[in-house]
Order: C-alpha cells, then sequence, then structure tokens
C-alpha cells in the first residue's frame, strides 16, 4: 500500500506539469517551428564535407639498398632478420608528419582558394556564408613567390567591366607570409585596400603582388554570386590537412595486417582526392630516396675500401714480379710448415684489426662532426658482429635523421625538437665511450699481434733468405687478392640491390569519394535535434519559471507548505462572475461553494459553530467574492443568514449587492439601532450588513462593547453568521474580531498568494492561536489539475455545451 501511495503521488506531481505543457502547445509548435527552419537553412547553405579515402599496403620488411647491412655482415640475413621488420606506428607517423604532408600540398596549387557568396546574404553575413569553389572560377589568380603576400584573409573581386575587376580586402590584426623563404611578417594592425585592375595586369603593393586572369571557360555567374578569393600560407595548408586527415590501420586486432586507410572530410573531393594521392606519392618517393640515399653512402665506402685493397694489391703483385724477375725463380714448391701457416693466420687477423680500428677511429671523427653523422657506415662493412654496437649506430643515425627532418619544420625551441636534440646528445655519447673502449681493447690487441708477428718473422729469419722472401710476397699478394675479390663481390651486389630499389608501400585503392553525397551538414540529424530543441526550450522554460514562481499554484503546495486543512477549491470563472448562484447557478464555481458548504457542515454539526470568519493575507485574493457566494449558498440551502462587511477600510460588498443606507460603524457608534443596518437581499434567507461610514480606526469600534452586544443579538435571530475581515497581512482587525468566530476561512488565490504567507499560517495553527483555521483555494484555473472532471469556466455544469473551437495563437 505504502508503494502504491507513492506512485500516485509520483503521477499526482507531473500532472500538472503535463497540463501545462497541454496548454501552452502553441509555445512547442513556435519554437519546433524556429530551430527547423534554422537547421534547414543550415542544411541548404552550410559548407558541404565529403568523405574521400584511400588505402595503402605497407611491406612487413624493409628491401632494397635498406638490406645493405645484411649484404655487408658476414653472419648472414638471418640474424639480422628482426632489424629490418617495419613498425606500422612509425610509418603512420611519418606519412602524417608536416615535412610530409608539405611536400604532398607542394605543387597542388592549393595556396590560392577560392569562394563564392550568394548575393542576398546581408554584407555582415557574406564572409560567413562563403563557398570554396574550385576548377570553375571566373578568375585565376598568380601570386608572386618571392614577395610577402596578404594570406588568410578574404579578398573580393568583382567586375567593373568585362575586362576590369575591382580588388577590395579589409581586415585587422593580419599577417603577410613570404612563399619563397617560408616567413611571416609582423603583426599588421590594420589592412585596406582597393583597386581597379585590368585582366593580365600585375598589382603590386606592399602585402600583396599577383596577377589576375579571367576564366573564359567558367559556368559561375557573377550576376548571381558575389567572389572572393584568399591565399594561404604553407603553414596554415599544412595544419589544415594535418587536421583533416585520419590515418587508421584497417584492422587493429590483426597484427600481421598491414593495410592502412587514408581519409578525411573536405567541402572540396577533387582536392581531397588529390591530395591524399599526392600523400602516397611524396611518402613512397621519401622511402625510395631513403634507401638510394643509403644505398649510395654504402656503395661509396666500398668503393673508398676497393681502393685502398687496390692499390695494396698491385704493390704486391709489383714486388712479387720483381723479385722473381730479380731473383731468376720462376716456381718454388714450398713446404708449408706449420710457423707460415701461423704467421700467414696472425696476419690475417692483425688486418683485421688494423680495418676495425680504422672505422672505429672514423667513427669517432663522424660523431664528433654533426655535418656527418648521417654518412656513418654500418660496422657490418667491416666485419664488425657485435649486435650491440650495429643496433646503437642504427638507432644513432635514424635519430640524426629524425631530428634534422624535424628541424626542417619545426624551430629550436620547439620541445620535441630540444628533447630530440637531448636523445641524440645521449645516444651519441654512449657511442663514444663504447668506441674508445673498443679502441683501447684493439690497440692492446694490435701491439700483442705486432709482437707475436714479429717473433714469428725472426724465427723464419733462419730460413734460406730468397725462400722466405719469395714466400711472404707471395702470402701478401693472395691476402690482397681475396680481399679484392670479396669487396669486388659485394659492390657488384649493392649495384644491383641500388639499380632494383623499390618502396615499400603499395596502393590498394587510391583515393576517391565514399557515398552518394555529403557527410556534413548531416540534414536528418540536424532536423532531428531541431525537434529536441525545439520541445527541450519551451519544457525548460515552463519548468524553471515554475520553478522560480513563488506562487501557490497547486493543492499539493498547499499540503506540503502547510498542516492547515483544505476546505474546498474554487473553481475559476468569468471576470464578471458576482453571485454564481444568480448568474450560473449550474456552473463548475457555483457546485464550488456548494462542496464548501457541505463541507463546512459535515465538518461543524454542532449549531453553536454559528459565525464564519473569512479572511486572506492581501487584498486580491477573493475574500469578498467567497465570503457572499458562502454567504448565498448558505441562504439557498434555508439556513437563516447574514453577511456581515467587517472590511471597513477597503469594502467592496456593494459590488455584489444593492446597498443603501446606514451600516455597521453606524451601528457601533450608536447612531442607529440593528434594524436600521440589517438589509435584505433578492436571495431569500440571506441578509447583509454594510460597511457603514468610513473610519479612521475601525480597530476601536471592534474593541467596543457595542461589538460584543452586536454578535450576542445576531447569533439568536441566524442560523449562520458571514463576517469578512481585511486582510491579516495589513491590520490587525481580524486579531481583534477573531473572538467572535466559531469558525476561521483564510483564502488562498491560485497564482496570486505567496508561498511564504502560508508559513506564517502554519505557524498560527499549530500553536493554536486561530480555531477551527481552514484553508480556502480560489480561483483554480482548470479542473484537469486536480480531477474535477468540467472546465472551470463552462457555464453548464450537467448540461451539454458545444465543443469550442481551438483558438488560432497565431491569430
Amino acid at each position: 500500500m505504502e508503494n502504491i501511495k507513492r506512485v500516485n503521488e509520483g503521477s499526482a506531481d507531473i500532472l500538472p506539469l503535463l497540463y501545462k505543457i497541454k496548454t501552452k502547445w502553441y509555445w512547442f509548435a513556435l519554437s519546433c517551428l524556429f530551430f527547423l527552419a534554422i537547421a534547414i537553412v543550415y542544411s541548404k547553405f552550410a559548407e558541404k564535407r565529403y568523405a574521400v579515402q584511400g588505402s595503402i599496403l605497407f611491406e612487413a620488411r624493409e628491401r632494397g639498398s635498406t638490406e645493405v647491412d645484411e649484404l655487408l655482415d658476414d653472419r648472414g640475413q638471418a640474424n639480422s632478420r628482426d632489424e629490418g621488420k617495419i613498425a606500422l606506428t612509425n610509418e603512420i607517423a611519418k606519412l602524417t608528419s608536416e615535412r610530409m604532408i608539405g611536400a604532398a600540398i607542394d605543387g597542388l596549387g592549393f595556396d590560392v582558394s577560392y569562394y563564392t557568396t550568394e548575393k542576398f546574404w546581408p554584407g555582415f553575413l557574406k564572409e560567413k556564408w562563403m563557398n570554396e569553389r574550385y576548377e570553375d572560377f571566373p578568375i585565376q589568380v598568380s601570386i608572386d613567390s618571392s614577395q610577402f603576400q596578404l594570406v588568410g584573409v578574404p579578398i573580393h573581386v568583382s567586375f567593373v567591366s568585362e575586362d576590369v575587376v575591382k580588388i577590395e580586402a579589409h581586415a585587422e590584426e593580419v599577417r603577410a607570409f613570404n612563399f619563397e623563404t617560408q616567413e611571416f611578417s609582423g603583426i599588421i594592425p590594420e589592412i585596406s585596400f582597393s583597386e581597379d585592375v585590368k585582366l593580365g595586369q600585375k598589382i603590386e603593393s606592399k602585402y600583396l603582388t599577383i596577377t589576375v586572369d579571367a576564366d573564359p571557360n567558367s559556368l559561375v555567374s557573377t550576376e548571381e554570386y558575389d567572389l572572393a578569393f584568399k591565399i594561404n600560407s604553407t603553414k596554415s595548408l599544412i595544419d589544415s590537412y594535418k587536421s583533416m586527415l585520419a590515418v587508421t590501420p584497417v584492422d587493429v586486432t590483426d597484427q600481421n595486417s598491414r593495410v592502412v586507410n587514408l581519409a578525411m572530410e573536405i567541402n572540396i573531393p577533387a582536392k581531397g582526392e588529390k591530395f591524399i594521392n599526392s600523400l602516397i606519392e611524396a611518402y613512397a618517393g621519401n622511402v625510395l630516396n631513403t634507401k638510394n640515399s643509403k644505398g649510395e653512402n654504402s656503395l661509396e665506402f666500398i668503393n673508398k675500401r676497393l681502393a685502398v685493397v687496390t692499390d695494396s694489391l698491385k704493390d704486391a703483385e709489383l714486388q712479387l714480379q720483381n723479385f722473381k724477375s730479380s731473383s731468376n725463380i720462376l716456381d718454388v714448391d714450398y713446404a708449408k710448415n706449420s710457423l707460415y701457416n701461423r704467421l700467414d693466420r696472425l696476419e690475417q687477423e692483425k688486418a683485421t684489426v688494423d680495418d676495425q680500428l680504422s672505422y672505429y677511429r672514423s667513427t669517432l671523427r663522424s660523431l664528433n662532426d654533426d655535418s656527418q653523422s648521417g654518412k656513418i657506415v654500418a660496422p657490418a662493412a667491416v666485419g664488425i658482429t657485435d649486435p650491440f654496437f650495429n643496433k646503437l649506430i642504427d638507432n644513432y643515425v635514424q635519430l640524426s635523421s629524425r631530428l634534422q627532418q624535424m628541424k626542417y619544420n619545426a624551430t629550436d625551441s620547439n620541445p620535441l625538437v630540444t628533447q630530440l636534440e637531448r636523445d641524440v646528445a645521449d645516444l651519441r655519447q654512449a657511442i663514444k665511450d663504447n668506441v674508445s673502449g673498443i679502441v683501447s681493447s684493439l690497440s692492446t690487441t694490435q701491439s700483442r699481434l705486432n709482437r707475436e708477428i714479429y717473433q714469428l718473422r725472426a724465427d723464419a729469419n733462419t730460413l734460406p733468405q730468397s725462400e722466405r722472401q719469395l714466400s711472404v710476397m707471395e702470402r701478401n699478394y693472395e691476402f690482397y687478392k681475396d680481399k679484392y675479390d670479396a669487396l669486388m663481390e659485394k659492390k657488384a651486389e649493392a649495384e644491383i640491390i641500388l639499380a632494383t630499389n623499390t618502396t615499400n608501400v603499395e596502393t590498394i585503392e587510391r583515393a576517391e569519394v565514399q557515398g552518394n553525397g555529403p557527410v556534413w551538414p548531416k540534414t536528418p540529424l540536424f532536423l532531428f535535434a531541431a525537434v529536441i530543441l525545439g520541445l527541450s526550450f519551451p519544457l525548460a522554460f515552463i519548468v524553471v519559471s515554475d520553478y522560480l514562481d513563488n506562487r501557490v499554484s497547486d493543492k499539493e503546495e498547499l499540503e506540503n507548505k502547510t498542516k492547515v486543512p483544505l476546505l474546498g477549491m474554487i473553481a475559476n470563472g468569468p471576470k464578471d462572475a458576482g453571485l454564481v448562484l444568480k448568474k450560473y447557478p449550474n456552473s463548475a464555481i457555483a457546485e464550488s461553494f456548494k462542496f464548501v458548504r457541505v463541507n463546512l457542515q459535515y465538518f461543524h454539526q454542532d449549531v453553536k459553530d454559528q459565525v464564519i470568519g473569512i479572511t486572506s493575507s492581501i487584498s486580491g485574493e477573493g475574500k469578498t467574492f467567497c465570503s457572499a457566494n458562502i454567504a448565498a449558498t448558505y441562504a439557498d440551502s434555508g439556513k437563516r443568514t447574514l453577511l456581515i462587511c467587517g472590511d471597513l477600510r477597503k469594502p467592496r460588498i456593494q459590488d455584489y449587492f444593492d446597498l443603501k443606507g446606514p451600516g455597521l460603524t453606524d451601528y457601533l457608534q450608536e447612531f442607529t439601532s440593528l434594524d436600521n443596518v440589517i438589509q435584505p437581499t433578492e436571495f431569500r434567507n440571506l441578509d447583509v450588513i454594510a460597511p457603514g461610514s468610513p473610519q479612521d480606526d475601525p480597530t476601536k469600534l471592534f474593541e467596543s462593547a457595542n461589538a460584543e452586544r452586536l454578535f450576542e443579538e445576531l447569533k439568536g435571530r441566524y442560523d449562520k453568521i458571514i463576517v469578512e475581515t481585511p486582510p491579516i497581512g495589513y491590520v490587525a482587525d481580524y486579531f481583534v474580531l477573531i473572538k467572535h468566530f466559531d469558525i476561521n476561512l483564510f483564502v488562498v488565490r491560485y497564482k496570486y498568494t505567496n508561498k511564504n504567507i502560508l508559513v506564517g499560517i502554519n505557524d498560527l495553527y499549530k500553536n493554536n492561536k486561530i480555531k477551527n483555521l481552514y484553508l480556502l483555494f480560489n480561483d483554480v484555473k482548470h479542473s484537469g489539475e486536480y480531477g474535477y472532471g468540467y472546465l472551470s469556466n463552462d457555464k453548464g455544469y450537467y448540461t451539454k455545451t458545444k465543443k469550442k473551437a481551438l483558438k488560432n495563437p497565431f491569430a
């Protein structure tokens, strides 16, 4: 039962709100029409955006000259296979870098944008509703890239004649840009430019050097549209296209997937297609250039080594030939003993150490010279197989390359540049420390090998002089010949790889427009949002205004604010209702007063409860109206009833009855008798005592003994005495008369009485300062809020009335 009661209370709380929404239906209609109109206008004239998308496939592993490390590494490809894998996230970062986007935009002709605006837009809205055009415009603008150009400012163009146009520009706080030096000017506080120019004639000014030519093939009508163009700086173009570009893997859950989509939403789909395709080509070209550069560097290193070995081989061959010729030794078959085998091995080991020492010292010199940091050759080129050192060198070359690329697009103060410079410096120092240790170790090894070779050669001195010399020369010749053959083989392989270099990316789908129309503005979504906003604004206004309204507006507020019992509710009626039993006997408002009388009889059946005092908080709440009609209702039921106008300060009882002669004040001052002040009315059983002569201080009259004697005598004559008193919020008359009242009615008017008044009435009730106190809720606007079951302003209650046509709120 408790849950059912709570549900019913919740339903009752929302019913008044639903009724207010129903009565203000035209607010919702007007609001929806307003927002729908905005949505339709915006959808029609807003800049359209189209989805453009292409896709590419990255290879899983680097190919071509990027494999030169494996070529020069004696360990073979298997040992370094993991080092050649392509990291998809790294390639996406390269693809979306400012340098790559700048390379893609370069040459596409995006530095000038063209716009049209419908002529019906007022001047202050024209720039807000400019629509960009591409490849179809009445004029074409050529800029002088060597001069500063005003960028980011709409420059308006209008035809003065067939071959003369007017160029106008007005702006504040703008900048100019030099496309050749890629530099911005300082802030230009204000610029105002207007000039008539002949087509094909060069315009030369401080911040605008252009040539305007006509395009005779354009289909754009200059009679329907205003024309404008805007020069875009390289930086703004890069930022704009980078913000629009989205590069994402097709399947992020599949780690083996190498396909990525390049997508963007752009107002000119042809521009989007050209940009994405150009970006793919620029990226592929950059990858190929990087491979070629690395292959050329490796080939250059091999050639340098080959030149040194060739010279050594020629010297060895010449010495051998000269010795044979001078010694008349044509062919000697020397016994290969252990001494010469060991000497040969040590000399080969020493040669390897010499090569490595040369490489490490060369690497140290390159590390100390920033201009040579990108030309460090892979350690595998000299047979160095240390994987840790190989990784250090590879990381250093990559970081140095990234640093140079970033410096191209960013300033030295850029935090990313600063961090990358710090990383490069740390890695360079680590390599230096590592190389220094290796050089020290190799120097020790070199000294040891020299000592051992020296000792073996000393031992070989015991052999015959000619044999010993010939043996040395032949070994020396064979050593350089083997080294020469190996380098020639590697050179041939490197040249083949360089000649067959290809990019690591393959175009799966060239960029093209997706779908059958623009993706923005989303007209159905806007229309839906317009309806939601159209419903929300009036609803919010009703809810907020209802929350801020401090007037009593429903029965629940009365019950929540005060514990005073509610005797009844008087329905709203016509403004000229007056005595409703006379004018509208079968109306809802007449039935409301009968209901009040029945409740009073039910709660107070004692015949001694004769005197009913009626008051309110302020004037205008309907206490006179309620007093007159309650008195008439009692009289209509057969009760001898008297209505006393106790509001001597602002009496209104004469508006309801035709009153003449003396009244209450005259009797209380003993100017006349009681019978002379009691006046009959048109209602049977209803008499009225008029207010009488005006008084400056009616309170003294109510405190007199005559007032006491008046009520005692009237109780013997009448069944019910209704006393209308002044509002309790102004004067003390009511509290003087309250001792004579058996029942007290406090009138509260719908949407009129302040809620704070109820707090004071509740205190009087709780403290028993007023006995038998009840609330009377007057002028309730619509019975639908409280379940009356009839319209409050209907004149017929039981009779059928014609259905009223809805009032047109737009009339």
